[in-house]
C-alpha cells in the first residue's frame, strides 16, 4: 500500500506507532505485558507514566524500542523549572538507552497570549532532551485550541526547538482530521507530527486518516489492533 511516496508495510506501520499505557491505575503486571507486546510488534516506542519508566527501560533493553517519558503529564501546568527537573531526571535514568520526551505545553499561557513563556517553556525542556541526544515532542492539546491558536502553537514549538508537535494527551478525546492537517500545514517541513487520543477515538480507519492527513506517528494503546487490522485489510 502506497501513501504519498512511501510504500507502507506492516513493519513500517508498526514503526509509526508509539504504544502507550498511561492510565493512573495501571499495574506493574500490565506494564510487563505491554513490554512483551511492544517487542512482539517492534513498535517505535512504549510510553508510560514516570513511575514505570525504569521497569520499561529494563524490559526493552537491547530492542531499540524507545522508552517514552512524559513531562508534566497530563495537564502541562507545572512551572518550567519543574518540567526541566523532570526532563533531567529522565536523562539521568535513561542514559545510553533509546528514549524520548513527550512534554505537555502550557496551554493556559498560550490562551493568555503569553507567547514568550510558552516558547521558553518548550525550549528549556527541548534543550535537556537535545543535550541528552534525544528528541522532544511538544503536546499542544489541540482540542482545546482554536485554529489560529493551533497555527501559533506549531510555529512557537518549532522556534523553541521541538522536534515534533503532538496533538493531544488523550484526556480530551482526539483531534479532527482537519486539525491534524492544520498541524502539518502550520509546521516547517523538518517538524514531525504525532497524533494521540483516547482509546475510543482510535480505530484503524481513523489511524489511516491521520496518516493521510500528515501524521508521521500515532500514539495509542490500540496500536496492536491498528497494525493487525490494517495489515489484514490492505495485505501489508
Amino acid at each position: 500500500m502506497k501513501i504519498g511516496n512511501v510504500e507502507l508495510t506492516r513493519e513500517k506501520l508498526a514503526q509509526m506507532m508509539d504504544f502507550s499505557s498511561l492510565n493512573p491505575d495501571v499495574s506493574e503486571e500490565e506494564i510487563l505485558k505491554c513490554c512483551e507486546i511492544s517487542k512482539k510488534y517492534n513498535f517505535k516506542g512504549f510510553h508510560v507514566n514516570p513511575i514505570w519508566v525504569p521497569v520499561v527501560a529494563r524490559e526493552l533493553e537491547g530492542t531499540g524500542i524507545e522508552t517514552g517519558y512524559v513531562v508534566s503529564f497530563p495537564f502541562g501546568t507545572n512551572p518550567t523549572n519543574l518540567k526541566v527537573a523532570e526532563a533531567e531526571y529522565a536523562a539521568s535514568i535513561l542514559k545510553d538507552k533509546p528514549w524520548v520526551i513527550d512534554m505537555v505545553t502550557s496551554v493556559g499561557k498560550l490562551k493568555s497570549k503569553d507567547y514568550k513563556y510558552y516558547k521558553n517553556d518548550i525550549a528549556e525542556v527541548a534543550k535537556v532532551a537535545h543535550d541528552a541526544g534525544v528528541e522532544c515532542k511538544a503536546i499542544l492539546e489541540v482540542q482545546l485550541l482554536t485554529d489560529e491558536e493551533i497555527k501559533i502553537a506549531c510555529q512557537l514549538a518549532a522556534e523553541a526547538g521541538a522536534d515534533w508537535v503532538k496533538s493531544s494527551t488523550g484526556r480530551h478525546g482526539g483531534p479532527t482530521l482537519k486539525q491534524v492537517k492544520l498541524m502539518r500545514e502550520s509546521s516547517p517541513p523538518h517538524i514531525k507530527v504525532k497524533v494521540a487520543g483516547t482509546g475510543n477515538f482510535w480505530t484503524p480507519m481513523v489511524a489511516l486518516g491521520c496518516i493521510l492527513a500528515g501524521a508521521e506517528r500515532i500514539g495509542t494503546r490500540n496500536a496492536p489492533w491498528i497494525v493487525d487490522e490494517l495489515s489484514q485489510l490492505f495485505k501489508l
